[in-house]
């Protein structure tokens, strides 16, 4: 029963401090994860999708970028650089150059060419580089991919496949040829058998496949094994990259022969002596 009195209601109302476990701010925080998870996912796309030569570039770049300088480092380097440095640990300021000679631009041209129309699969470890006026070709091994035979001397149906490819292209120059072996840093396991026997006996192998193709053996000038002191990669010389056949067209020292008939001729004689010099 109603003892007459109304009871009076009172409400209280409380501000919440602070966002909590249901305030927003925890969606800007995920924003923020999401945005850097999908930057992160296109990074390894981009990666993936990238060729062996540019990420080496990308690199290259990055590590010798200045901002005193117009530009970032070079991204291909010369043989200006120490002996024994790596062929892409460039020093700033250097500049990647076209070969030197337009004989050698032609050549150059025409193996990216071949390469490009029939050796797709292996273009990323086919580098063109201008070594001091000479014409590189590097061959070069990547992880789980070599044209060798594990741990072998013997070139593989690609290494074969890719020197009679190859071939065609350096027959018939007037340009000596030096072939070279080289290995990354790692030991041999094979007792009595070093780098310098496996990088020397490989590059003899890459000369054979050659001359078989067509190469005749008085165009190469040299075979020679280097193992590990000439890195292609000097910040990790354990790199499989470091594993590799290098192909020099020498344009510095081989120059043109004179043909037989022109050096049989006798100079001509001057209508009146010299004046001397004092």
């Amino acid at each position: 029963m109603s003892d007459g009195k109304e009871q009076s209601v009172i409400i209280k109302k409380y501000k919440k401090k602070g966002g909590g476990a249901h305030g927003g701010s925890w969606k800007v925080a995920y924003a923020d994860f999401v945005t850097a998870m999908m930057a992160f996912f296109l990074l390894m796309w981009l990666l993936n999708m990238t060729s062996a030569q540019k990420k080496i570039q990308l690199s290259q770049y990055f590590q010798n970028y200045s901002i005193f300088e117009k530009g970032g480092g070079a991204a291909v380097a010369t043989q200006q650089d120490v002996p024994g440095e790596g062929m892409f640990d460039a020093g700033k300021g250097r500049k990647p150059a076209p070969p030197k000679t337009i004989m050698a631009n032609e050549l150059a041209d025409k193996i990216k060419k071949q390469v490009d129309e029939k050796f797709k699969e292996y273009r990323d470890r086919v580098l063109i580089i201008d070594d001091n006026g000479n014409l590189r070709i590097e061959i070069i091994d990547t992880v789980g991919s070599s044209f060798f035979d594990v741990g072998g001397t013997d070139l593989n149906d690609s290494g074969k496949t890719l020197m009679q490819g190859i071939a065609p292209v350096l027959k018939g120059m007037d340009r000596k040829i030096i072939i070279e072996g080289h290995t990354d840093s790692l030991g041999y396991k094979r007792k009595g058998f070093t780098n310098w026997e496996l990088s020397t006996q490989r590059a003899l192998a890459a000369r054979l496949e050659l001359e078989k193709n067509g190469i005749p053996p008085n165009q190469i000038e040299m075979v020679a094994g280097y193992a590990d002191t000439k890195p292609f990669i000097k910040g990790n010389p354990s790199d499989p990259k470091n594993r590799r056949i290098s192909i020099v067209v020498d344009y510095k020292s081989s120059k043109s022969q004179v043909p037989p008939e022109e050096a049989m001729k006798k100079p001509k004689l001057p209508d009146s002596p010299p004046d001397l010099v004092q």
